[in-house]
């Protein structure tokens, strides 16, 4: 508490920032004010900063994935926006990252070859029961919300992958496996993914895989043609660099930051001038994302229990 108001006095008098208790602390938007709001906060509570932002007249918004804990959240924090004129954009990095685009861009090349194109993601939990049971208990919204929530908005923003586009989904039971555990704090059983990979087809023809184990992997006839990282090579050089200028932070900050500041920028310059934020999800993204999650979530348990 004291280390941050000492932090809070530096900041205040070598930038000039204020800082406000409540978003209702906020004075009032100017006429002439370009205002931006930036939610980064448990997503229980974002329903109601969001609120807050618009309420103090932000003209555009930036929004931590998943968003909101429900899709019905989502759906009314979108509809107020729409109502005041707000522009919602989210958080989801690996939109706008380079392993995304040189993946995309691979694929595209590769054309004359029927390529199979895999999104994956990896934790580094232990692997053993007690640390799988409170990962199951702590992110009780489970795997396809929470963890791979990334790789389904990146199906849906570039791969037209909604609800109603699926044809099929098939897991992978070579690779997958779902279990129920009990929660160390609570006692309660909960049932999730450890490991899960699947392919998607759409009613296009469309095939795509997602594998929560983050790297993008293009594959044909069995073989594995690429490999595209996450963070890359740059990003990790530039690591150390981070480290010294910003010390202390989560180690995951380092790595994010370019995919981040890409982000940020996008959305800063669109509340400035109106420039499309390119590759970057709206809300809209949002609702249709967690709404695959919630379509996929029982077709995959029950394939694989």
């Amino acid at each position: 508490y004291n280390t941050f108001h000492e932090w809070r006095k530096q900041v205040e008098e070598k930038y000039g920032v204020k800082f406000f208790a409540n978003t209702s602390d906020v004075p009032p938007r100017a006429e002439d004010e370009h205002r931006l709001g930036i939610i980064s906060s448990r997503t229980s509570d974002n329903p109601k900063l969001f609120a807050g932002c618009i309420d103090m007249g932000c003209q555009t918004i930036f929004l931590e994935k998943p968003g909101a804990p429900t899709v019905a959240e989502l759906e009314e924090m979108r509809d107020a926006a729409k109502e005041a004129g707000a522009a919602v954009f989210m958080g989801f990095n690996k939109n706008v990252s380079n392993y995304l685009s040189r993946t995309r861009d691979f694929a595209s090349a590769s054309a004359d070859q029927k390529c199979d194109v895999t999104f994956l993601h990896n934790n580094a939990y232990e692997n053993n029961e007690k640390e799988l049971a409170e990962c199951f208990e702590r992110n009780s919204e489970g795997m396809l919300k929470n963890m791979a929530i990334h790789e389904l908005a990146i199906l849906v923003t570039f791969y037209d992958v909604k609800v109603d586009t699926i044809a099929s989904v098939e897991a992978d039971k070579t690779f997958s496996t779902c279990k129920t555990l009990q929660g160390p704090s609570s006692g309660k059983d909960f049932t999730d993914f450890d490991k899960l990979k699947f392919k998607i087809t759409t009613k296009a023809g469309v095939e795509i895989n997602v594998a929560a184990d983050s790297v993008g992997i293009v594959e044909a006839s069995g073989k594995e043609l690429a490999r595209f990282t996450m963070p890359d090579e740059d990003a990790v050089n530039n690591i150390p660099n981070l480290e010294k200028k910003y010390p202390g932070a989560m180690p995951y900050f380092y790595a994010q930051d370019p995919d981040y500041l890409t982000l940020k920028q996008r959305v800063a310059k669109y509340c400035v001038d109106g420039t499309k934020p390119e590759g970057v999800a709206t809300i809209d993204v949002a609702i249709d994302t967690l709404k695959v999650a919630e379509y996929l979530t029982p077709i995959l348990q029950e394939q694989l229990m």
